[in-house]
This record gives C-alpha cells, sequence and structure tokens, in this order.
C-alpha cells in the first residue's frame, strides 16, 4: 500500500512528504532554498492524490456547464420543431369558415376542426401548420377564407443523457432546449473521462446527429436537433489528450481528433503569448521517452500524441524546467517545475512507498556531468590512439609487436567509443541529502530496495547473489567462482545504490544493493601504453558501471 512518509525519519532533513500534485501545480508550488539545508517544518496530514481535471489544469471546454443552459431556455418555438401527441394548437380561420380556438393533437396525432373533421398534425414542422391546416379546410370550402395557426404549448419529452456525463439519467425538457440544455441537466460532461469532441444523439437505434464541443467555443457552430420523447444523448470516451501549458492564454488539456494532431491545430484551440518562441514537447514515442525542444515554428508541423506535454516559453530563459524521475514511485515520469527548484523540493512532491523504496540511495543522472564524463573519456581515448601509433620500436620483432599492440588498442578505443557514461551525482553526505539545486533534464533516480549483490567483471561467473550479513568483497568474489584470468586484484571497485564509487579492500563487508566490480588487468611488459589503457577502464568503470577489457 502506497503512503506518504515523513522525511525526518528517512532523509534526516525534517521534511515531510507531500502528496502527489500534477505536473503543471509544481510549478506554483515549488520554491527554492537558498541553502544547502531545510528548516524543519511541522508535518501535515497525508492528503490523497487529485484527479487530473481537480487540479488547475482543466479541459479545454470544462467551464461550459456552470448551470448556465438552464437560466436560458429559448422562447417559443423553432420553425423546424415536430409536432408531437399532446402539443396543443392554435387555429384561427376567418371568412367563409369561422373558427378560434385551441385544440389538442390527441393520441392518434390529430386535432378535430368542427365541420372540417380530423386534421393529421403529428410529424408536422411547426412552420407547415398553417399549411397543412388550410389544405384540410379547403377539401370542404374552396376558397374564400383564411387560416392562422400557432403552437401554444408543446409537450416535455424525457431524454436520456448518458455516456461520460457526471449524473447520467433521463430527464425532461421541451423538444426545442438545446443539447448543451441537457448535458447541463447531467451535470455537465466528465472532465477526467468523458469527450467534449465525440457527442453523439441517438434516435431508435441510429446516430441521428454527431456534435463536436470545440466547433461551438471556437466557431460558434453546433448542431441544431429537435429532440424527442425517448432520444439519447451519449457522451463518448475522450480522445487523446495533450496538456498545453506555458506561455498560453490560458494552460488546457486539449482533445485531439484523427484530423487534429499538429501543433499549429493545438494552438488553434489555446493561443500562445506574444512572446512565446519555443516549445517543450516531452511524451513517449514506441514505449520510449521523448524530449524535444524546438522553435514555436517548426511546433507547428510537428504531430503530436497521447499524453505529451507541451511548454511555451519565452524568448529569455524559461521559468520552468524538465526533470524526470525513475525508480520506485508513484506518480508521472516527468514533472514541470520552477527553475532554480531544488532536490529535496521536488521529493517533497513525489509519492513512495517506504517498503520498498531505498530513499536512503537517491541519486542524480545529470547529462551535463554524463557529457563531461564521455568528454574525459574521449580525450584519454585520443591519447592512447596517438601514443600507440607513435610508440617507438628497436627491432623488426619490435616492430611487429607493436604494430599488433596498436591495432588491439584501435579496437579497444572502437569499444570504448560507444559507452555512454550515466551522469551520476552521488546527492547523499554524512547520511542526509543534499538540497542541491536541479538543473534542465536531470534525472531523480529513486532505486528499489533490495536483497541483492552483484558480482561482475573479471570473475569466473558474474551473477547476483541474495545478500547475507558480514560477508566480504572477498566472499562474494569466491561466490563468483574467483577472479578470472585477467583480473586485476588490486582494482576492485564496490558500487553503492546511491552511485557511490570507491576502491575498497577484500575485507570490506558489503551491503545488500551492492556491486563488486572486479576489473581487468593490463600486462605492462607488453603494452607500452598500459597506463594510459587503465585510466580509460577506471573512468568507464566509475562513469558507466562497466568493466571494459582490452
Amino acid at each position: 500500500m502506497v503512503q506518504v512518509i515523513d522525511m525526518t525519519h528517512w532523509l534526516r532533513i525534517r521534511l515531510p512528504w507531500l502528496a502527489w500534485l500534477t505536473m503543471l501545480s509544481c510549478q506554483a508550488v515549488l520554491a527554492a532554498d537558498p541553502g544547502s539545508r531545510v528548516a524543519p517544518v511541522a508535518p501535515p496530514p497525508p492528503v490523497a492524490a487529485p484527479a487530473v481535471g481537480a487540479e488547475g489544469i482543466q479541459p479545454f471546454g470544462a467551464n461550459l456547464f456552470t448551470g448556465n443552459f438552464l437560466k436560458t431556455r429559448e422562447d417559443g418555438l423553432n420553425p423546424n420543431y415536430v409536432v408531437a401527441r399532446g402539443d396543443q394548437v392554435a387555429v384561427y380561420a376567418w371568412g367563409s369558415v369561422e373558427i378560434n380556438n385551441v385544440f389538442d393533437v390527441d393520441a392518434q396525432g390529430n386535432i378535430f376542426l368542427p365541420g372540417i373533421g380530423p386534421v393529421k398534425l403529428e410529424g408536422v414542422r411547426n412552420a407547415e401548420l398553417s399549411r397543412v391546416v388550410r389544405a384540410k379546410i379547403k377539401e370542404v370550402y374552396i376558397n374564400n377564407f383564411n387560416v392562422y395557426t400557432n403552437l401554444v404549448t408543446s409537450q416535455p419529452v424525457l431524454v436520456y443523457v448518458t455516456g461520460l456525463v457526471r449524473h447520467p439519467g433521463r430527464y425532461a425538457g421541451l423538444p426545442n432546449d438545446t443539447l448543451l440544455y441537457y448535458l447541463d441537466l447531467a451535470g455537465g460532461i466528465d472532465p477526467d473521462l468523458g469527450s467534449y469532441r465525440r457527442i453523439e444523439v441517438i434516435r431508435d437505434g441510429k446516430v441521428l446527429a454527431q456534435v463536436d464541443l470545440y466547433e461551438f467555443l471556437l466557431n460558434g457552430r453546433i448542431s441544431r436537433v429537435t429532440l424527442r420523447e425517448g432520444d439519447t444523448v451519449l457522451v463518448k470516451k475522450r480522445g487523446p489528450v495533450v496538456e498545453l501549458g506555458g506561455d498560453v492564454a490560458r494552460p488546457a488539456l486539449i482533445e485531439l481528433t484523427p484530423k487534429a494532431r499538429s501543433g499549429k491545430d493545438l494552438l488553434a484551440v489555446v493561443p500562445q503569448a506574444a512572446g512565446a518562441v519555443e516549445v517543450s514537447l516531452v511524451g513517449y514515442r514506441n514505449g520510449q521517452p521523448y524530449n524535444r525542444t524546438l522553435p514555436v515554428k517548426q511546433f507547428e508541423t510537428e504531430q503530436v500524441e497521447d499524453g505529451d506535454r507541451v511548454m511555451l516559453s519565452d524568448s529569455g530563459l524559461p521559468s520552468t524546467i524538465l526533470v524526470k524521475i525513475e525508480g520506485e514511485y508513484d506518480g508521472p515520469p516527468v514533472l514541470s517545475v520552477r527553475r532554480g527548484a531544488r532536490l529535496v523540493d521536488v521529493l517533497n512532491l513525489v509519492r513512495v512507498n517506504p517498503e520498498l523504496a531505498d530513499i536512503r540511495s537517491i541519486h542524480l543522472y545529470r547529462p551535463s556531468v554524463a557529457k563531461a564524463q564521455k568528454d574525459s573519456i574521449n580525450d584519454s581515448l585520443l591519447r592512447l590512439e596517438r601514443d600507440s601509433l607513435l610508440a617507438l620500436s628497436d627491432s623488426r620483432g619490435e616492430a611487429d609487436i607493436r604494430t599488433k599492440e596498436a591495432d588491439l588498442v584501435q579496437r579497444f578505443v572502437e569499444r570504448a567509443k560507444l559507452i555512454e557514461p550515466l551522469g551520476r551525482v552521488v546527492t547523499l553526505r554524512n547520511e542526509e541529502q543534499q538540497n542541491i539545486p536541479l538543473e534542465p533534464d536531470d534525472t531523480i533516480v529513486i532505486p528499489r530496495k533490495t536483497d541483492v549483490v552483484r558480482v561482475s567483471g573479471q570473475v569466473v561467473v558474474a551473477q547476483a547473489l541474495v545478500h547475507r550479513p558480514g560477508m566480504t568483497v572477498a566472499d562474494y568474489i569466491q561466490m563468483a567462482g574467483g577472479y578470472a584470468t585477467r583480473a586485476d586484484t588490486d582494482e576492485v571497485l564496490l558500487l553503492k545504490p546511491s552511485a557511490e564509487v570507491a576502491r575498497v579492500p577484500l575485507d570490506t563487508e558489503v551491503a545488500a544493493g551492492d556491486e563488486v566490480l572486479v576489473l581487468p588487468k593490463v600486462d605492462t611488459k607488453w603494452v607500452q601504453t598500459a597506463t594510459d589503457i587503465m585510466d580509460v577502464i577506471y573512468k568507464i568503470a566509475i562513469s558507466a558501471k562497466v568493466a571494459l577489457d582490452l
């Protein structure tokens, strides 16, 4: 069961973990701390994670149904209204025939005119009443008369409003009441589940009309349907949704259609601010995280997908940055936080289960650090290539050895260039989580608790072993079959779940979640560039957790 935990006990920084907030609300909540620690505050009670629609950001059109349509019913009936049983029709005739009365449309759909007989009015449009009545009277009185009709009252109809509305049910109204009136009666569309773009009017099992409320909101157009007894208004399931925020007129969740999936379509719904020039697009493509930053003009042709998050920013530095989270936690994988926000401030917004999450080992993956590590490795590789190619030899035999050595080094360099550093940043110091400032595209790693110890590198059988209290590095190497032939027994690294890496003696006790990494040994008698190779191997082991062999 997921619960909110108190950081006083777990991280010793005396900050409460708050309930999960949605991504946009983080912008308003986060506040930077000028110091490296956080002052103690009293822990608030746990708060349940709210639904998406209950937060500050709402679906586009969510403010449409606030009861206004219930207060503004039409006066009179529209010309296209179709007469039904129970309606009242006033008939006036003068000249050769005199009629002045109000008649009910009976169960057979007729009114009865004295001296004329029954007149079938059920199914007749309001605009056609006078013509139909005149034609019937003309069967008895050929000419010299005039007719005027008026639909006095209409029979209320009962319409089903169902699907993803707040209060599905059967509602009474007049036939000329709009679709919006009936939706308002049902409490409006469910903002978390219902579609504002796929609403159907069903009659006798067939779809009579399809309504897109975006057309009404943006262009003032809506299908005019005269509802009848037993009709059904069905709100379909919400389609793909994109969150649009940042420098826009109003942040909103925008529903997509198969024909409207470009950035231009998105900005046609909610316009950008005048100064917006850059767009950050975060989402998933083919099951993989996707993150792009591009100019607004280029974004107009970009195709967006369900679940994308689009943030517009002005020409200066953006007011928010995107931070990723991975590991054992409950919430979305990407947060938008205020520029200058700090690690612990963000952790306060993440809900975790203390039985599963190893919060003592929280650390960062930082792209800028990964780039610096990659540059350092590349510099070492360049120096290694140069030294191997320029190595001098005193004899033909030694020259052949140096040629083979250069070929071996080249293959090593090619493999080393393929390895990408993780950019891990240790954020724990003296058992306290440091409240360091976050950078754009940082990844906060919340490791899962584990009872496994991994042994890898130059051992006989690299494997994962169940942790046993009191066992040392030497014990675990022995359980992995001992050292491999090319192992360097002096270069054993211990990698902690918190991203700490240390060269340790063999009698060091190993904790649950640690990884023992045995590095390879390079023969300095055979390879002149052994020192440079070991430098690269060591850098790769620390930055990428890989024991690369020659």
